[in-house]
This record gives structure tokens, sequence and C-alpha cells, in this order.
């Protein structure tokens, strides 16, 4: 058997084309400026002189929203970016995308603002679930499979965020400081491919500065590179926000600014045009974009969108097949470790499971911000462990690592009008009027919940009312969050009253909003009525209302919850830890403080496991954690943000109905001082790349530190042979891509799947320069005793450098090693050959 890596070319398109053209013709100056700022949050102004409807966006990496969150309406909720890049599977994302547009273009949606594409500098980044991989091969790989399966549905991606947006502290504001040569071979490749190869429709300019220029104003990454270099003939548009200047941004390569409508555009460019500032050729060239983006995606008068593959399905239809994301899902799963093969379990071998841990109780299938949709409600952990295994499954959290106060999920809070399961939402104007009330269904709301706008104006106020029967007697803690004034009534008694202030970032309002806790004593049974005032003042300078949270929980000891877990393990077959990061400790807006699981989740798995010695410990985290507990575990399975699917997904890994085939998109250290790049704080409003190309697996191999977990590991249940490599040649000419063969047999006793990788080496010793490089891989399966070929390329520019005096890429002749194997560490088999 024979299996092909291939790569299609896409062809983008001229940057305007006819049509669009002859139609910025017949526009006034004011109706051309007016269509280059957003009419609201996520619509487009349309124009009917030319035919053009409103272009609707949405945020979208791992799950379309929409324009607001609708409960009768949930979206498909995908595996985090990080988990798609662990599958190693170009074809499978590229399925998974399809899906996604085809439920994009069903929801009315014509942008997904998606995919993030930034290289995961530090394992501290607190958007990091969000990107793909540390490396950037396998992040253009995998990008360019995803934008091409958004836009065969018709619907334009979008790649974000343009560039060096790779730290959330101060993302704002801070100038990140990279050369040029580490610009060009680690930070901008996927972005490149994207454009050239996939022909995305969008490029998003990020919030921060590159060497001095805001990204939203950066003539030398906007004008000169995207879009002459590069011919990219789509539209940049600006992060939420982040555009603060008329003419530099204007004259700079920026085409549309978000969201509106109000910016600095408008009027102010339209006086910078008439007063020769700006010119107007700029103007008709952004107008122009958008027109041809709008004829891609259908919004002109009324054709079809381009390129579509299908039609789209209907919206009774329009959900990601829950099984086509299931598989995906097992495939993101990485297995760390599983030194005694207790993995996997079979149906009818264990009669009692214990499943601990905080994230067994509440799972987090989402990292936080943007990101976030409401999703399709699937089966949880426990029921789908027990409909698996066929076994008793009990429940214990373990210990508490919750940053905000938790809200029942039992069904003991209720509408006090209706009675029915959640909370009473009423939005008062500041005279006292109500111009909102309706039952809601979670103690969470926020500003994309489709509330009245009325929820902005000064003044105005949100009530969240419920009715609680507490289900034991004692102690509780009642917690309400938001960014402004907090009153918390019970039973018409204000017991508490505070004002909270705008964090640092606006998003932070949404992922982790500012908390009061009180502390009551309740009777079991005992009905009492909470009533919760938010007077709002967050969305950074927007103003306005972003989030608020309402929870009640009685009080919860540590010591408590670990004797009981341990009590459980103790008297079960199996036990299934599942430790991780608690909701809000990774999001957008923030980077994580430490590595370190939270809590005392550390000593939970070592107390489980030596009770008993059939631990497996799941690691339900976007990014990497510390695991200095993982050699006294049975095993370790790394599973990220994994969306709706992570009950069946973990059911079908842990008794075998599926391998898990996800091998590490990123490296884990075994402390977090090996880790190359660490921190990324900037200083005096400087973000430093000092690492230069020596990021991720990169910077282990030169410093010769080992990681925990290497680049590209991943263990199935079966075992292969690597047998022979062949380069298509010896000897290869500069510039010219490399064919080669690796031939590999399942030597196991089950059928499974590999990811075959090869690396490049350069024959120098430049301490600046990585010892080695990802330079091709794929994805096989094969029956037991199966040998495939599998045909790789490696690119002719995995052998190049960028040559920052020349401005162009350079190849140096001379000996190079090629290395195949199963991570960047475990390199079985090697050819050299001759760059001339």
């Amino acid at each position: 058997m024979t299996l092909e890596a291939t790569t299609h070319h896409v062809d983008g398109g001229d940057a305007a084309g006819d049509l669009p053209a002859a139609l910025v013709l017949q526009l006034t100056l004011d109706q051309k400026v007016r269509l280059l700022t957003g009419a609201d949050s996520w619509h487009l102004h349309g124009e009917a002189a030319v035919g053009l409807r409103p272009i609707v966006m949405s945020d979208g990496p791992a799950g379309v929203r929409g324009t607001r969150f609708d409960s009768r309406n949930p979206s498909s909720s995908l595996p985090c970016p990080v988990g798609l890049g662990a599958t190693w599977d170009e074809q499978l994302v590229h399925d998974v995308a399809f899906a996604l547009g085809q439920e994009t273009r069903a929801r009315g949606v014509d942008v997904l603002l998606a995919p993030t594409i930034n290289i995961i500098r530090t394992p501290l980044s607190g958007r990091g679930f969000e990107c793909f991989s540390e490396d950037p091969l396998l992040t253009t790989r995998i990008a360019v499979a995803y934008v091409r399966g958004v836009q065969e549905a018709g619907v334009g991606a979008t790649a974000k965020h343009y560039v060096a947006n790779d730290s959330e502290t101060e993302r704002r504001t801070y100038d990140a400081r990279v050369s040029e040569t580490v610009l060009r071979e680690v930070y901008l490749p996927p972005f490149e491919a994207c454009v050239v190869e996939a022909g995305v429709a969008l490029v998003m300019a990020a919030y921060n500065s590159v060497n001095g220029a805001a990204m939203t104003a950066n003539p030398i990454l906007l004008r000169e590179l995207l879009k002459a270099e590069w011919a990219f003939p789509g539209v940049v548009v600006s992060d939420w926000s982040a555009t603060k200047t008329t003419v530099p941004s204007a004259t700079g390569g920026l085409d549309l600014v978000m969201p509106g409508p109000h910016g600095p555009w408008g009027d102010h460019l339209l006086a910078a045009v008439r007063g020769g500032r700006v010119p107007a050729a700029d103007v008709d060239d952004k107008v122009a974009r958008l027109l041809h983006l709008a004829r891609r995606v259908g919004a002109l008068n009324g054709a079809a969108p381009d390129g579509v593959r299908h039609h789209s399905a209907p919206a009774s239809r329009a959900l990601v097949d829950p099984e086509l994301l299931r598989e995906a899902t097992v495939r993101s799963f990485v297995l760390l470790s599983n030194p005694r093969n207790v993995l996997p379990l079979r149906r009818g071998s264990v009669q009692r499971l214990a499943l601990i841990g905080p994230n067994a109780i509440d799972p987090q299938t989402q990292g936080g911000g943007s990101v976030r949709v409401l999703p399709v409600t699937r089966p949880g952990l426990a029921e789908a462990l027990g409909d698996a295994m066929d076994a008793l499954v009990s429940l214990s959290q373990g210990c508490i690592t919750n940053a905000m106060t938790a809200a029942p999920g039992d069904g003991s809070l209720t509408d006090p009008v209706s009675g029915d399961a959640g909370v009473r939402l009423e939005v008062r104007l500041a005279g006292g009027t109500v111009v909102h009330d309706r039952p809601f269904p979670t103690t969470a709301v926020t500003w994309w919940d489709g509330l009245p706008e009325a929820v902005h104006l000064p003044g105005s106020e949100i009530v969240m009312r419920a009715r609680y029967r507490p289900g034991t007697s004692g102690p509780h803690t009642l917690g309400a969050a938001g960014v402004g004034l907090l009153r918390v009534f019970l039973d018409g008694v204000l017991l508490g009253e505070a004002t909270t202030l705008t964090p640092r970032d606006a998003v932070e309002a949404l992922s982790r909003p500012p908390e009061i806790r009180i502390p009551v004593h309740l009777q079991a049974g005992q009905e009492v009525e909470i009533r919760f005032e938010h007077r709002p003042n967050a969305r950074g300078n927007q103003g306005g209302f972003a989030n608020m949270q309402m929870g009640i929980t009685p009080q919860l000891d540590d010591e408590s919850l670990l004797q009981e877990a341990v009590k459980a393990a103790a008297a079960a077959d199996v036990a299934v830890v599942v430790v991780g990061s608690a909701d809000g400790a990774e999001s957008e807006g923030y980077d994580r403080d430490t590595m370190a699981l939270s809590g005392r989740q550390e000593e939970l798995v070592l107390r489980v496991a030596a009770a008993n010695p059939n631990t497996v410990v799941v690691v339900n985290s976007g990014m990497p954690v510390l695991m200095p507990w993982a050699a006294d575990v049975a095993a370790v399975i790394q599973v990220w943000f994994p969306g709706q699917a992570f009950g069946e997904a973990l059911a079908d890994v842990i008794t075998g109905i599926r391998e898990p085939g996800g091998r590490l998109p990123l490296s884990v250290p075994r402390v977090e001082a090996d880790s190359p790049v660490l921190s990324a704080l900037p200083v005096a409003g400087e973000l430093s790349y000092a690492e230069g190309l020596l990021v991720g697996y990169r910077g282990y191999d030169r410093t010769g530190s080992e990681p925990h977990f290497a680049f590209g590991h991943g263990l199935g249940y079966t075992d292969w042979s690597y047998e022979s490599f062949a380069p298509a040649a010896d000897t290869i000419s500069s510039g010219h891509d490399l064919p080669l063969v690796v031939t590999v047999r399942n030597a196991g006793d089950r059928a499974g799947r590999e990811v075959v990788q090869v690396y490049l080496e350069a024959q120098d010793d430049d301490p600046a320069r990585p010892i080695r490089l990802l330079a091709a891989f794929a994805s096989v399966s094969a029956e037991p005793g199966e040998r495939v070929e599998v045909r790789l390329t490696v690119p002719a520019r995995s052998f190049a450098r960028y040559d920052e005096a020349r401005h162009g890429w350079a190849w140096q002749p001379g000996r190079y090693l090629l290395r195949a194997g199963r991570s960047s560490r475990d390199l079985r088999l090697s050819s050299e050959v001759v760059l001339r």
C-alpha cells in the first residue's frame, strides 16, 4: 500500500476584478467611505446602489457563534485549534472545517473570523489553545487545510492575527521587536501559505505593533509584503477596536475598520481624502477589495458564493455531523504514557470505575474569550464512560479549583415566575422602566446573549432573580460577578454591595469578571429567593455591559474532598482522574502565571495513584501543564479543550473502540525553566523575541535540555517498525522540492494509525539556528503486519534561509541530513542529501 502526501494550490483570484472595479465608479466618496467601517459589531454596511447587502461576520475558530448566543439554536463545538493541530491530519481538518463552513453559511454568516495562525511561542500563552502549533510548518499545513475547507462552503475565512500577536499581556499596546529573519522563517509562513496557496479571503491586522509600527498601520508588512509581494487580493480587517489612527492606517494598508459604526475613519477619512492626505485611489482599492469579498460570499447582486463545493446544508441540518466531531476529537487526544498497557480497557473487564477530579465534575470543553460558543449538549463523562464500560461509575470532585463560585447544575435554581429551571432576567433603564423581562437558561449572561441595546446605556441595570432549594444544610457561598456596581439580596435583604473595576483587558470581563462572595447559612429543602442587581461599566473604552455571573454552592473542604476521592479510588477497579484548567484559567485577554496545576490537583493525582495502581490521568487543558506525577500513574492522556464530543471520545479511547490518534503539536517541559520561552511579558512596552528562531522544540534541541514529552510524541495501541527511507535523489538543485519515501510496518496486533515525521538538519554549527526542523509529515493507517510506503515531499523552502541583507531567500549548498521517525526526539531512519 502507498500513501501520497500531496499539496494542492488554490488561486485567490484578482484583487478587484472587472465587476467590482466598475461598481466602485458608481459610488460617491461618501458612499465608499461608509462601507469601510462596520455597521455594528458583526455587520458591514450594504449599498443598494451597487446591489450590496450587508456582510455578516462571526467569531469562530472552534465553532460558529453567530451574531449572538441563542439557546434555541446551539452551535457545534469543535476541538480547540491546538487539538486540531494535534491530529497532524490535513484531510481531517479540511473535512471538519468544511462542515463548520456549512454550519456558518446556514446561520446566515458570510465571514468566519478564523483561523488563528499565530505560533505558540510560550506554554504560558493564555490564548495558545486557539493556535495550531509551536512549529511553522505544522501550523501552515493545518491552517491551509482549515481555510480551504471553510471557503469551499462559500464562507470567507480570516487568517489572524497578523502578526507577532503571540502574547495576551498588554496585547493591545506592546511593540514586538523581532528580526526580519525570524518573522520570515517562523511567524509569517502560515500567513503566506494561507494567502498564496489557500486564497484566504481576509487577513486580520492585530492589536500590537511590530518594530515600531502598529499592525493596523504598518506599510512594510501590509502594503509591501502582504499586498505587493504576496499579491493578496482580499480584505485587511482590523481586530476589534484596534485601529487608533486615520491617515496612517488608511495609507498603511488597512481596508476595513471593525467594529462600527464609530471609529477613526468615517468623517475623519472623508476629510483626509478631501484634504489630499489620503489618495482617493487608496479608498477605491479598499472598496474594490470589499466588493470582491462580497462577490465571493454571495453578498453582491444576489450571486451565489464563489467556489462552493456543495450546496450548504439547510438550517435544520446545519450542525456538524456528531460522528465527524467524535472522530476528530479522538484523533486530537494524545496518549502520552501507557507503560503497563493498562489502556485500552476491555468492555466488561471493569466492574467499578472511579471518575475523579474537578474537571470530571466541570469539564472544560472550550477556552475563554471570543472563541466561545453555546454548544450542543452531548453525553457527559460519567454517562459516556458508564455506557461504554458497562460498569458502575462513581463521581468524586477531589479538590477545589474554580476561580468563580459555581452554579448548581442539578435544577435547584428556578425562575421565580415560571418555575422552570434557570433564572429570570430583567433589564431596567435609569428611570426604572423595564425593557426586558424573560426567563434565561443559565446564571451567566454576556453582551452577545441578545439583550436589548439598552444594557449599554448609562444608568441601566440588569437584574437576575432565581429561587434556590438547597440540597444540604449548612454554610454556602453566594457569588456575584461583573464589572461595575453589584448588589446581592437574599429573600429581599441586601447582603452585599460593591463596585468592581474594569480589568486591564476588556475580554477579561467576559472570561473572569471580578466577583464578590458572600457566606450564607441555608437549610436543606428550604427555598430562598436570590436577587442580583448589576449596573455595568465594562467593555473597555466602549463602555456598557460585558458579563454577569451568579453562583451558589455549599462550602466545600479540600481535605474532605480528597479523602472521598481516595476512598472511591481504593474501592474501584480503575480510577480515571480528570485534572486541568478551571473555567476562565485560559482565555483571550490574559496569559497564565504558571504551568502548575491549580489547587491541590497534583496531590490528588498522587494520593489516588497510591490508592489504586490502575490510575489513568486525563489532562483537560488547552496548554501543557507540569506533570511531576506522570511516572506514578498507569497512563496519561492529553485531551486539550475537546469540544462537545469530550465524553464520547474519551469513552472510545479508554475502551479501545478507537485509538487515540494525536501527536503533540508542542513540547511539554519537565519544569518551567526548561521552556525556551516562558514569560512573554513586555518590558517598557516592548516585547523582545530574543530567542530568535529557537522556539519550542528548536530551543530544546539547541540547549540540549530534555522535554518531558517531545514535540510530535504520541502513543497508540499498536507498535510501528520504520524499515526504510529513500529520498528521490542523493543530490538536488537549490530551489527544488525533494520527494522521498518512508516505509513503515504495523508491528502490533491491531489496526492503527501513525504520523510519519521527517526532520531536516543542516550541517553547520550556527548556535542561533535550530539543529533540526520539521520538513514533512503524513498520517498513515495499516492493519496488523501491513507494510506502508509513505510518499512525502520536503519543500524547497525547508533548505533555505532568509537573507536580510539581500531581502530574499538563500540556499546554502552542502550536505543535509534527513531523519524520519515518531517525534522530534525519536528519529529512527536517516539519509544524507547534497544541495547544489
